[in-house]
């Protein structure tokens, strides 16, 4: 049976073959928005999928000139509307069994004619009976109930429309699109590179990071995916509480209830606006908290406590890379801990609350 490892280890193979096969995969899309010319997006996810999303949101939305929307499919389902300007629907659900997102899928097919579009992995799950317009996210089967290939599958496939949609909206001269590709591919390339890094930087602060109580991943711009995904894999895997927050935010009320023992992660990339203001406060938390950490795209300093990754990335793109130390992080520290992914927590948990189908 794989393991989250076996999985985060194959990210390369998987972004590499979801670049080499984008045309094919995209095929139903970029027929929609050459026809709309779309400025206005909707997109319903939950859980990893939401995160993804918000990870690749501001890339997006810069390329492609569009402006996204993002919402949880069950609040949008029982409560909300589809605003009169939205002119293109994305439903992403990486297993396509999500309760949720069907149910709201199936609200969108009888309430509204603007296109929808379905991202899922499995190509006859039950969501993909719900529409024909289908993007196949390229990670294939994941069968460790906490994604990780899934993530940067999603991640990338949605960074990849955005640059279509530009492309079909005459926004991007053709060496441009070809510069954009050029960067990702390089990103990818990258990967056995931050694993190893980050295995190496986890065994040099296992007992730090293995006796963590309290998580709180701390981010800024696309980066708030980051760490809302480091979130979602921590409370997951190593369950204990954790929050991921922008940085603004953090420091508008949650850091009151920053203790000694408590374990925060900064995620930053180099040159980023924010990126001063991101040290200052771990400047300042240090000297309340024992357990600091920083991953970072820039070179080593020395320092025990920061996993330097020493990467030149464009700072809307870097989620994709950026997420994977919380993938191994997540991964090690509830080995650690002794935690059995394998066994589910709750074993009726779906059949009480039928959270997926079957």
């Amino acid at each position: 049976m794989n393991t989250m490892l076996d999985y985060i280890n194959q990210q390369q193979r998987v972004l590499e073959d979801i670049l080499i096969n984008k045309n094919t995969n995209l095929n139903n899309f970029t027929s929609i928005v050459k026809k709309t010319k779309t400025k206005r997006w909707l997109v319903l996810a939950t859980g990893s999928s939401y995160n993804s999303v918000l990870c690749a949101k501001m890339y997006i939305e810069k390329v492609s000139k569009v402006s996204i929307e993002i919402k949880e499919p069950y609040n949008f389902y029982e409560y909300e509307n589809i605003s009169e300007d939205i002119d293109l629907i994305i439903a992403v659900s990486q297993r396509g069994t999500s309760t949720s997102t069907i149910d709201a899928v199936e609200r969108v097919n009888k309430v509204s004619k603007v296109p929808l579009v379905i991202l899922t992995s499995i190509m006859d799950s039950p969501i993909t009976k719900l529409n024909d317009n289908i993007v196949d996210i390229g990670c294939g089967v994941e069968t460790v109930g906490y994604s990780t290939k899934g993530v940067t599958a999603t991640i990338l496939t949605l960074m990849i429309m955005g640059i279509e949609t530009a492309r079909s909206k005459d926004l991007l001269f053709e060496n441009q699109i070809g510069d954009e590709y050029t960067k990702l591919t390089k990103m990818v390339s990258k990967i056995p590179s931050i694993i190893k890094k980050t295995i190496q930087f986890y065994h040099n602060n296992k007992a730090r990071l293995d006796a963590s109580e309290r998580i709180s991943p701390l981010g800024y711009g696309p980066n708030v995916g980051t760490v809302r995904e480091a979130e979602t894999k921590f409370t997951e895997t190593v369950r204990v509480p954790s929050q991921g927050l922008e940085i603004e935010a953090y420091m508008h009320g949650p850091i009151f209830e920053l203790h000694k023992n408590s374990t925060l992660f900064f995620t930053e990339v180099v040159n980023a606006k924010p990126y001063e203001r991101s040290r200052k406060l771990e400047m300042f938390v240090s000297r309340h908290c024992d357990n600091i950490f920083t991953i970072t795209t820039n070179k080593k300093t020395g320092s025990k406590h920061e996993l330097s990754l020493e990467i030149v990335v464009d700072e809307l793109l870097s989620p994709l890379l950026l997420v994977i130390p919380y993938q191994l992080f997540s991964f090690l520290i509830s080995k650690a801990k002794g935690i059995d992914l394998s066994i589910p927590v709750y074993t009726n948990f779906k059949e009480v609350m039928q959270s997926k189908v079957e």
